[in-house]
């Protein structure tokens, strides 16, 4: 295994990541990573638009059966694979459920680093149009001469602009951070 997929593994939720992606490699094929992927992503999503689940997910006051139940409603109404479920499953009876999210990431990368992609997390103001995603994902595949996956995500807060994370670097040209800039010169005078 590549350098770069080892360090993945670091930390609670890369471990997990590694176990869940090794034990589909082992038993599953290419279309079956992608397919738990999938399913990773519209748990990600759901966690990140419900604060309930969220409580549930971080809370230490639900015990693991109480977490598992909770779970195990949500992912029949998202039509998780029983491998995914039972894999939460674990999650809660050992009470690291509180990883999900953080390996939820790692799983994507570690998928991704086997197809020679990287992952590009953008922050924009406003939802961006299928033409604004190309152009972003033409202009980061031409600087990393790779493969570019875009994660988007919304932060009202930005004012106009773009941040853009990819790799450990980070490329902030959003409004709000040019006004704090100029507040900040305009102070100094």
């Amino acid at each position: 295994m590549s350098q770069s997929s080892q360090d993945h593994t670091s930390g609670i939720s890369g471990r997990y990541a590694f176990a869940l992606f090794e034990l589909i490699q082992e038993d599953y094929d290419l279309n079956e990573l992608d397919k738990i992927n999938d399913e990773l992503s519209t748990i990600g999503s759901a966690i990140s638009q419900s604060e309930e689940m969220s409580k549930i997910i971080q809370s230490p006051i639900y015990n693991a059966q109480e977490q598992f139940s909770a779970m195990q409603s949500v992912l029949e109404i998202l039509n998780t694979s029983e491998l995914l479920t039972n894999f939460i499953g674990v999650l809660c009876q050992n009470r690291r459920l509180f990883v999900l999210p953080d390996m939820i990431i790692s799983f994507k990368e570690l998928l991704n680093n086997l197809k020679g992609k990287m992952t590009a997390t953008v922050i924009a103001s406003s939802e961006l149009d299928k033409n604004q995603m190309n152009n972003i994902k033409k202009v980061l595949a031409d600087n990393y001469s790779q493969e570019i996956d875009i994660d988007l995500e919304i932060d009202e807060k930005i004012l106009g602009g773009l941040i853009v994370k990819i790799g450990s670097k980070m490329i902030d040209s959003s409004l709000l951070t040019r006004l704090k800039l100029m507040q900040s010169n305009m102070s100094e005078v």
